[in-house]
């Protein structure tokens, strides 16, 4: 062990990690310097601890701080927030929102928290400033209606100065240019000159809301000079609040004082409040004395498992049990000129955020925040490309990262293993797919014409759908080009491609029946008279508006109920239910008279809603079986419940086996023996997620909550319509399972008189089955092996005919061989009913002995199948099998391609053969040219 020129204290290889390369270990500090001492067993005196606060220190001594001043420390909300308009809980207060906003009482009027916040909005800025982060910790101390901007800003001083020890001469503060009162404060209560106050408009020091509306208020932002090594030498970037690199804003003091509407107006909170926000990455930075936020011991553990991915205990890998890893060390030091140093940042913080959204319950896909996730996992994957690693190594890194967060959000370590599969099935998937969208997007850019030096559009957008390759990823990589993306084109073509369904009532009905409200009277009863409010034509039908209704509006995935509306004068069907706002929209048609305004009967169809409730329990019971058995990382993404008949949409990162299908099966149906009673209770939000029911994702819930309790087996926030016990359901039959999308599985199953009719007709197509092999329905698998046998034995024969077919036929095919500027071409039909391998086959053999290339096109059924084979020597002239065969392909209504030696092709029109095969020539020509 030796110290370097910068007096950093070394134990294990650096690599380029440290300024002086020249030197083979890397600084410990800390607790971790006496860990290290004592798991490597070396001599106290070569470890030197410098007297560095580390994250979990200044974590700590913020909540003790505020807690000191009579706040109530709480624990981080969730990464997914309960404001549909935003994807990802991105600001400390956004949790808070209600209790700013006055919907709900919060616990106590001074909070403290410190909350997981990630957003992707600057996604490209990551790796290349010091402080950009993905995923992030935001310090929070929070008033409502309590202490307002005095004490926000005397405390907020206190804790830089006094317990961080932070010189107060390297701090300065900015305040919106019409705030009079705030500094005041700093000049009065702190003590700052007129000069260390910047006053700025509403771009800067203006913070909120978060979405499009909500609380929000002018701000007063406090930064830290990091020294003149850090100038750009322009004036308007080295100052206070400047996009340099000089002055870090670390504190942001909001004044929430007005509740911004969606048109923008601005209306006074019913108690304004302190929101203040101190970023955890950005302070430890500043006080551990390095050049980024990932030079902090919050990140040194992961950057150095980047760094030493091979060397991971195999343990660890597997997620295992914990081990030593004597590499997790910090400070360090990265070389400005060091390649790797941008990659490295960017995929740690990625690494980061997407373990902390799979702890959550995101998973990687194509839509909103998993889309999200997707995004930050594939973008690592690509930046571990530039050092070297071509295979799946991001999964290895998140035992590391649930190590060193564990202690202080447990979701992250109880969830580790699950996100570590689904982050490895996500690399797979990208793995699989990153080499042919490369030589895709290579392709196109060999293409572009120089002077446009523009990707259109739907081919950008076509790289994402078959590829897998975001429109970022695209921007990324041209931009090293300098190659620009028809960015307009893309978004039309993702509006052409994506299907848009249909909102549940349609502008029409919302034009119609504006703000009013229905008394649903559903839970009670499914029959009452009503007052036939409105109506008006539609289609051919009617819709229809009552004071107040039996019907269930569709809703929480339970479909709309059916039934009667029967006036003095008119009697009509009603087809469907759903909401507008608080109004229930009634689609009828008419069975006899017209509709008209006045006294009615609403009656529901009790045995399609009991068919409907049979599903709608068994749903529960289902996701309480799939938790059971899959494991609390099974979260619900969707569901259908309709007359005895659900679909249900969940978490899971590989199919159900046929075990865990029965086990599953089983256990619903055991809860329906023993005949649970469905209780159903009114509960504030917060008594019943003390009950521990289970809120279902992506679901708004208000202040009071209807839970449904089904025994001790299922407890679940729910809106839906049940039966009074489980054994009501009769009968849970799981009819199929599978992939929806990347990590989601779907479950159909039956319950009721529809799961007994399913019984009845499979049994009575394995009697038919049997009857058609010749055997009892007991024997039908020993029958259906045998059969099977001979079917693969019938095919090998044909295939051998087909092999002898084609070649007798390949010396009559050589003599139509043709010369293109010095390459031989054979472009030919082959014989009629060669499937792809003798295709395929008989394309090798005619390659072997013309030296050129070959080009064959086969009629099989009426579809087309093609082989197109080139030599070594024809590649060299510029030939390419892979290109030549699209062309071809497009001709005959299909598509495909491959390699410059072979690439094999499908179509649809078998009778463009002949044209296609024309062209071979022109296109081996342009090639060759």
């Amino acid at each position: 062990m030796t110290a370097c020129k910068s007096r950093h204290f070394h134990y294990k290889p650096c690599d380029a990690f440290c300024q002086d390369a020249d030197l083979d270990y890397v600084l410990l500090i800390g607790t971790q310097a006496k860990k290290a001492r004592i798991s490597l067993n070396l001599p106290a005196r070569l470890i030197r601890a410098q007297n560095t606060m580390t994250g979990n220190e200044l974590r700590s001594k913020y909540l003790q701080f505020f807690e000191s001043k009579d706040s109530l420390v709480i624990p981080s909300g969730s990464l997914i927030p309960s404001d549909p308009t935003t994807l990802l809980t991105s600001a400390g207060m956004q949790p808070l929102v209600p209790y700013f906003k006055g919907e709900e009482a919060p616990p106590k009027s001074r909070l403290a928290s410190c909350q997981k916040c990630c957003r992707a909005d600057d996604i490209e800025q990551v790796g290349v400033t010091w402080r950009h982060a993905s995923f992030f910790e935001m310090l929070g101390n929070f008033s409502f209606g309590d202490y307002f901007k005095r004490e926000a800003i005397v405390w907020g001083w206190e804790f830089l100065t006094k317990t961080l020890g932070i010189d107060p001469a390297v701090l300065w503060v900015s305040v919106y240019h019409e705030d009079l009162e705030a500094p005041e404060i700093w000049r009065r209560d702190v003590g700052l000159s007129d000069e260390r106050i910047y006053r700025f408009g509403k771009k800067d020091n203006w913070w909120g809301p978060v979405g499009k509306s909500g609380p929000c208020g002018p701000d007063s932002e406090i930064f830290f000079d990091r020294g003149a090594k850090y100038d750009t030498g322009d004036p308007e970037l080295d100052r206070p609040g400047g996009d340099g690199d000089r002055y870090g804003e670390i504190w942001n003091l909001v004044f929430q004082q007005y509740n911004q509407q969606e048109n923008g107006e601005l209306l006074p909170l019913p108690a304004p409040g302190i929101d203040t926000g101190m970023g955890l990455e950005r302070t430890a930075a500043i006080l551990q004395g390095v050049d980024t936020i990932h030079h902090t011991d919050l990140f040194a553990p992961i950057v150095n498992a980047i760094v030493h991915i091979k060397n991971l205990p195999s343990t660890l890998q597997e997620g295992g049990p914990e081990t030593e890893l004597p590499f997790i060390i910090t400070p360090y030091r990265l070389h400005p000129q060091n390649p790797t140093t941008w990659p490295i940042r960017v995929i740690a913080d990625h690494i980061r955020a997407a373990v902390f959204l799979g702890a959550d319950g995101i998973v990687p896909g194509n839509n909103g925040r998993d889309y999200m996730m997707r995004r930050f996992i594939r973008r690592a994957f690509l930046m571990g490309r530039n050092l070297g690693y071509r295979k799946p190594f991001l999964h290895r890194i998140v035992p590391v990262i649930a190590r060193s967060y564990g202690d202080i959000y447990p979701e992250v370590s109880q969830s580790a293993t699950n996100i570590a599969q689904l982050i490895k099935r996500e690399e797979k998937r990208f793995e699989s797919t990153l080499t042919d969208g490369m030589d895709r997007l290579e392709y196109l850019m060999e293409g572009l014409e120089e002077s446009r030096e523009i990707l259109p559009g739907d081919e950008a957008f076509r790289l994402y759908e078959t590829y897998g390759f975001p429109l970022e990823l695209t921007r990324e990589i041209l931009s090293k080009e300098g190659i620009g993306i028809d960015e307009e084109g893309y978004q039309r073509a993702a509006e052409a491609h994506s299907k848009v369904s249909g909102a549940a009532v349609g502008e029409y009905e919302k034009s119609i029946f504006g703000a009013a409200e229905t008394r649903f009277l559903g839970y009670e009863t499914t029959r009452t008279e009503a007052q036939l409010l409105e109506f008006q034509p539609e289609g051919g039908n009617f819709v229809v508006l009552l004071d107040q209704t039996p019907f269930y509006a569709e809703s929480g995935g339970q479909i709309g109920d059916q039934g009667e509306i029967i006036g003095a004068d008119f009697k009509a069907r009603v087809l469907d239910t759903k909401k507008n706002g608080k109004a229930w929209i009634h689609t009828v048609e008419m069975l006899e008279g017209a509709p008209k305004n006045g006294p009615v009967t609403a009656i529901v169809d009790v045995e399609r809603r009991h068919a409907i409730e049979r599903a709608h329990s068994a749903t529960h019971l289902l996701h309480a079986a799939l938790r059971l058995h899959l494991g609390d990382h099974v979260q619900q993404r969707g569901s259908l419940v309709a007359p005895d008949r659900l679909r249900f949409d969940f978490v899971h990162n590989a199919p159900l086996s046929d075990e865990e299908n029965r086990l599953v099966e089983d256990t619903v149906n055991q809860e329906i023996l023993r005949s649970l009673p469905v209780e159903i209770e009114q509960k504030t939000l917060a008594e019943a997620k003390a009950m521990g029911a289970m809120a279902l994702f992506g679901e708004k819930y208000g202040d009071i909550v209807r839970t449904v309790k089904m025994g001790d087996f299922s407890l679940e926030l729910c809106g839906g319509t049940h039966l009074p016990n489980t054994s009501s359901t009769g009968l849970c039959r799981i009819i199929s399972e599978g992939g929806v999308s990347a990590n989601i599985r779907r479950i159909e199953a039956y319950t009721g008189t529809l799961a007994l009719t399913h019984d009845r007709e499979t049994q009575t197509r394995l009697r038919t089955a049997a009857q058609i092999l010749g055997t009892q329905p007991d024997n039908i698998v020993g029958a259906t092996e045998k059969m099977r046998a001979r079917v693969k034995e019938l095919e090998r024969q044909l295939q051998q005919a087909q092999q002898k077919v084609a070649s007798a036929s390949a010396e009559d095919l050589l003599s139509g061989a043709v010369e293109i500027n010095g390459v031989k071409l054979l472009a030919t039909r082959a014989p009629q009913g060669l499937n792809t391998d003798a295709l395929r086959n008989l394309a090798d053999q005619l390659a072997q002995k013309s030296n050129g290339v070959v080009v064959l096109g086969a009629d099989n059924d009426g579809k087309v199948l093609w082989a197109v084979k080139a030599s070594p020597d024809a590649i060299k002239a510029g030939a390419h099998a892979g290109n030549l065969v699209r062309e071809l392909a497009k001709t005959t209504g299909g598509g495909g391609g491959g390699r410059p030696d072979f690439a094999q092709a499908g179509g649809k029109d078998a009778s463009k053969i002949d044209d296609a095969l024309k062209q071979a020539a022109d296109v081996l020509e342009s090639q060759i040219k």
